[in-house]
Formats: structure tokens, sequence, C-alpha cells
């Protein structure tokens, strides 16, 4: 449908609807035939045969057979699948993929179904439709999404992913004492257990396990409580959704606040996590469950973790695995969403990172309820097919792109501050083969504005560490940057792969500076060679000081920074006009309806933002002043909508998210939407960095594309 600023209105794709319900229907009907069981392929680094060269996605839990210790109840069994329980299927799926590859049977679907095509030129999605504040980007209310950036941490998953079984506790001591030596005085306070967690089975009364392994000596809180003796804090690895094996056989487990409900009784006996059968999935419909996951939650947040790493979402939403076929029940989009719901109202101030999501209709369940999203496959043994190979296509589940380059490029419209983190899986820097290689995926994750964390350990980083630490690099984090691939056009990726470009990224600090990354993907001998016109591209109108963020060297007065890079190689440089520059709407934050265009001209840099005409669509800034006092905002808007349009004006405290003032900007149309205009807003500042929000209030009317905001004389 079209939209009163001349474009069409992004449309929920099809695709995930129509696909969802197939692979729901088909896990049902399963269910309900209960097939001859079969077991489930014994997991390794490299499937059967493979060579050390093959590439695949190995699960973050171990499949153990024979018996596993549980110490909290008693040995339990493992290994027969029973035909009562799960049958695992490898089976493959119709996707939009096999679709546009044609076939006879799928053609006559794709004809069938005319959703299964592509979407039409200018109908992508809008980015998210959660329940906002008016003018407010704040997809929840924590301190998290307030900054739009993912955290600094060290993770488990390097051991866990190398060895196939959980880290013992001597190892994770071991580590812990290396990053506070190491990483800590950098900003990385955080250390996170990963997965490979079936077997844990010792459980408190009310089905909750008390530590990462029952292996270890020392509980989660234990742990908690010790980090925070040493100035750091605890991330654990778990999911709320499961029930151990062991609380489920022991009668004496009841649900918090409920003893008259078993944990037992929350679950289906059909219904296992894998094939172990030490785990089995919640059934939220059940009497009880809302209890066990938000005290699951409550539980991790007051003994202390400060993040809740949440894993195999997408299973439990469709019952679906891209790699092993139909996995467990699906359990559907309305328990999925009513259970992150949960979650995000036990949570607090605890970040909820969640992990394989499906992320439909462009992440919009997981934008509401959760702090950061999984974007792309996991990491598996890193390196530079990790980051940047392998598929290189859109599908419409988990993981919907296959490498951080493109995930992080699909989803950057819904980035930024006050909205969620893009998460890209740990990093393990010793696993690239070069140093450019390590360099490019540094920067690339800090101009997303990803989590960094380290999946090196202290006897395999070799002498990498400092690719981690590089103070100018991080200071683009403590600055709250989170940047964006240029755009050349306003449609999604998955839909136009040239939208986009994923070695070309731009970012402005509260400062009005800018941060350019380049990169290089390919790895051909020759040199590539990528620039950015800073009057082009960033809008700039005069020359501004370059800056090499690796090397520290000084470029002078450019006006374009332009590079050869080689094989894997990258460029990130800061870029310095002589006087404040004006803040770019297409590199900001947007919310609700709000997205990227660049059709009518007469803009500066590469775009604008559009869409900004329903109730929460709004555009975010950050700027710094010297000192608090009244400012006074020039706004380069247009408004063609043939009546008066009104957007309101909100100065917050990025942080805290507390309001400093609001006002009204008021513009009369005029004949075209090239016909930009200037529009004066006086706000109440606050001295340091403060968040404008140019948003569709519930009292403002009609359409307003915005291009930029000016603070006038600073």
């Amino acid at each position: 449908m079209s939209n009163k600023n001349g474009t069409l209105r992004d449309m929920t794709g099809p695709v995930e609807i129509l696909l969802t319900f197939l692979i729901m229907l088909r896990s049902l009907v399963r269910f309900q035939l209960a097939p001859p069981a079969r077991t489930r392929p014994q997991r390794s680094l490299r499937a059967a045969g493979a060579s050390s060269t093959q590439h695949h996605r190995p699960c973050r839990h171990g499949d153990r057979r024979g018996k596993v210790p549980c110490s909290g109840i008693r040995e339990i069994e493992v290994g027969a699948v029973g035909p009562d329980l799960l049958v695992w299927g490898c089976e493959s799926m119709v996707t939009r993929r096999n679709v546009l590859k044609g076939g006879a049977t799928i053609a006559a679907a794709s004809t069938a179904l005319s959703g299964l095509a592509p979407r039409a030129a200018g109908a992508s999605e809008a980015p998210g439709s959660a329940n906002f504040e008016p003018v407010d980007l704040e997809t929840s209310a924590t301190p998290w999404v307030r900054r739009g950036l993912g955290p600094l941490y060290w993770t488990t998953y390097g051991y866990e992913n190398q060895f196939n079984v959980i880290m013992p506790e001597d190892e994770w001591t071991a580590n812990v004492n290396w990053v506070n030596e190491n990483f800590k005085s950098s900003g990385y306070t955080m250390v996170c257990t990963d997965g490979w967690i079936d077997s844990t089975q010792e459980v408190t009364r009310h089905g909750y396990i008390v530590k990462h392994d029952d292996s270890w000596t020392h509980t989660w809180a234990w742990w908690a409580n010790h980090l925070k003796d040493m100035g750091m804090k605890l991330g654990v690895y778990y999911n709320p959704l499961w029930v151990t094996r062991s609380a489920i056989d022991s009668p004496s487990v009841t649900v918090l606040g409920r003893p008259d409900i078993r944990v037992a009784d929350i679950v289906n006996p059909n219904d296992p996590f894998d094939g172990t059968h030490q785990l089995y999935w919640v059934d939220a419909t059940r009497d009880g469950a809302e209890e066990y996951v938000k005290g699951y939650v409550s539980y991790f947040r007051e003994l202390g973790a400060a993040m809740l790493r949440i894993d195999f979402l997408g299973w439990y939403e469709i019952g679906y695995d891209q790699s092993e076929g139909t996995v467990c029940m699906a359990h559907g989009r309305e328990a999925y969403a009513t259970t992150l719901r949960w979650m995000r109202e036990a949570a607090g101030d605890m970040l909820l990172s969640l992990v394989l999501p499906n992320l439909f209709n462009h992440a919009e369940v997981e934008r509401a309820y959760g702090d950061m999203i999984r974007i792309d496959d996991d990491v598996d043994q890193g390196g530079w097919f990790s980051l940047s190979e392998g598929r290189q296509t859109w599908q419409p589940i988990w993981s919907q792109w296959n490498s951080p380059f493109l995930g992080f490029t699909g989803f950057s419209d819904i980035a930024g501050r006050g909205q969620v983190a893009l998460d890209g899986d740990p990093t393990i820097i010793s696993s690239f083969s070069t140093d450019d290689q390590r360099e490019s995926a540094i920067n690339l994750f800090v101009m997303a504005g990803a989590p960094l964390a380290i999946a090196d350990r202290h006897d395999t980083i070799g002498a990498n560490a400092g690719f981690f630490v590089n103070a100018e690099v991080l200071a683009l984090r403590e600055a709250g940057l989170v940047a964006k691939p240029i755009y050349a056009n306003g449609h999604l990726l998955d839909y136009d792969p040239t939208s986009r470009d994923p070695e070309r990224w731009v970012g402005q600090l509260p400062d009005s500076s800018w941060v350019v990354g380049l990169f290089n993907r390919d790895g051909g001998s020759a040199p590539v060679v990528r620039s950015v016109d800073f009057a082009t591209e960033l809008g700039l109108g005069t020359t501004a000081q370059v800056r090499d963020l690796w090397t520290r060297e000084e470029h002078g007065a450019m006006t374009r920074w332009e590079v050869s890079l080689g094989p894997y190689s990258s460029s990130l440089v800061a870029v310095t006009p002589a006087s404040r520059a004006h803040y770019q709407g297409e590199v900001g934050a947007w919310s609700g309806t709000a997205r990227f265009d660049n059709l009518y001209e007469g803009y500066e840099g590469f775009g604008y933002v559009t869409g900004l005409d329903t109730p929460g669509a709004g555009v975010s800034v950050c700027i710094s002043v010297p000192r608090s006092g009244r400012y006074r905002l020039t706004c380069h808007v247009a408004n063609a909508t043939g009546a008066r349009s009104t957007l309101t004006v909100t100065a917050r405290d990025p942080d805290e998210g507390t309001v400093h003032s609001s006002t009204r900007l008021s513009l009369p149309t005029t004949p075209a939407w090239t016909s930009w205009q200037h529009a004066d807003a006086t706000v109440s500042l606050a001295a340091g960095d403060n968040l404008i929000t140019l948003g569709h209030g519930p009292a403002d009317q009609g359409a307003v594309n915005v291009d930029n905001i000016a603070l006038v004389g600073v």
C-alpha cells in the first residue's frame, strides 16, 4: 500500500507466515502418528568422514551416550529413544530459495501460493511493530536497549566447541583470572558460560539448576559473588523454557509459588529438547508454566547474573532446525511471544540475549522483549569462513543470514540507540589466518555495535590479545557508536542484495564526527579500492581530518577517504570536520515504521528517514553539548502531504532515559517531496550526550521525511 509521503508502505512478508504454518503442521502430524523411533547421530567436531576443511554447525550441547551422572537426584539412562519420545528427522523443507530455483513441483507451488515469490520492489517489511512508547525508540526499558550496544565479555564457547564437553571448573577459574588480569581494564568485565549443559541435573526444589555443571564445586551464587568481589560480573547460558529430567522424575520438585503443581506437570512427555532426553521443553499452555519461567529468570537475576543467554529459541517456536529437520514440537508463535514476555517481565535490568531466533517479521517479537538478538549462524571453529563466507543468500528461518557480515547488514535498520543490539556470536581471534583478518573482524563488530565476546583462552590466544584492547577502537563503543552500511535504496537486503553495502560502513558520534569502516571480503590477490566521499555520502561541506585508528597515522585534511585493500583487509578511520557537522538521520536509530529512503532528491548524505506517519515511528541521533542550557535545533525536513504535519521533538538522557524536554515541530505542506525546508525547535539539553528523537507521537498528524538535524550556535 502507498504511504502518505510517496513511498510504498513496508508489508509483512507472507513467506515467513506460510512456512511457519507448514512447519508447525508437519511437526504436529509427525508427533500424532508417532513413527518408529530413530536414534540421533552422535555430534562431533566434524561430520563422519568429513575433511578438516569442511564447515558445519555443531550444536551447543553435547550428545552423550550411556549414563549421565545426575548429582541432584539419581543416574538417568540416556541414549535409547523410545516410541513415546521424540523422533528425529532430517527431511528437507521447501524454502523460498528452493522456489526460486524452480522445478516442476515447486514451480506449481509457487504459482498456487504467490506468497512464496520475492517481495515486490519497495514492499519490504517494516522494521518492527512492537508497542513503543510515543516518540521513544526503546523496545524495552533496560539500560542495554537504551545504549543499543552489546557488552564486552569472555565466554567458554571456544573450549566447549573444540572439545564438545562442558568446561571444567579449574579451566574456568584459570580463564577468569586471565580475563581479570588482561582484559578487565579495557572494559571486559563479564565472563559467561555457554552450552553443552544438558547433563547438568542438580536442581533446587523448584527445578532450577544450581551450577554450570554437576562436576563443579561452586554454585552460580558463589561465582556471582566471587566475580563481584573481583569487580566483574557473571553471565549465564541457559534457557528458562528447559526442564531437567531430574526435576521431572522427582515428585518433590514443584513450581515456584505453586506447591500444588509438580514441575513434571508443565512439560509434554513427547517433547524432549534433544536426543539425550535430559532436558524437556515447557508447555506454555500448562498451569504453572508462567510461574516456572518467570521464577527461573528471577532466580538468575537475584543470584547476580548480569546476562542470561537464551539459546534454541527457534526450535521452541517452530520445532525445526535448518540442519537437522524436525527437532521437537512446534509450540507456535503465540506461545513463543508469551514466554518471551514472561522473561522480559522477570528480567529487570538483566540483559536478555536471544540466541537461535527465527526473527520472523524482521525480529518483531524479539525486538519487543529482548536486549540482544543473534543475526547469524554459530561461529563454530571461527576463521574467515564463519565471518564472511558460506551461504550468501537469505532464508526465512534461523539463521536468516549465515555470516556476521550479512547478518549485521541485513538487520542494521533495527540497530542503534534505543534498539536491540545485534549479536554476531563470539570471536575466536586466534582462528584467523592473518592479522588483516583479525582487524577486519574487530572493525566489523565495533561498527555494528555488536558485543565483543572473547572465545579464545589463556592457552590459545597466543600473541593476539591486543586486537581486543585497542583503546582508540574501544573508545568508539564508549561513545555509543552503532554504524550502518551505506544504503543504495529502501529495500530490505533479503529482497535486493544490492540495497546495502556490507563492505562500506559509516557512523556518527555525539560530537558530530564520523567513523568510516571499509572492508575487502575477497581473498583474491589483486587489491580492491574502497572509498567514501565526505560530501555526497556524509553530507560534509568542508574538508575533514582523517586518522587511522589502528596505525595511529594522521592523514590530514581530506574530502574523501579512499584506500586500496588487500585480501580480507579493512580500514577504520575517524573523520573529524573543522566545525560541528549536521547529524544525519540515515545513520541514526529508527523505530516503528521509520525507515531509509533516497527517492526524493535534495537531501544531504546518502539518504533520509521516511515512514514517520504512525505513532511510535521515530528517528534518533545523539548530540553532545559542552554545558546544560537551551539550544536551537534546525531540522532539514520535507512535507508534501497537502496539509500541515507535525513531529514531537524529545531530548533525553541516552543512558537513563530521563526526558529533559520536548516540543513540537509544525511544518506547512509544500508542492513536492523534493521541496525540503528548515524548521527550528528549541530544547533543553544537559551537559554531555543527549538523545534527540524526532517522532510521531499520539497527537501528531501527517507525515514528515527527516534528512538531518543541525545544532545551531555551538
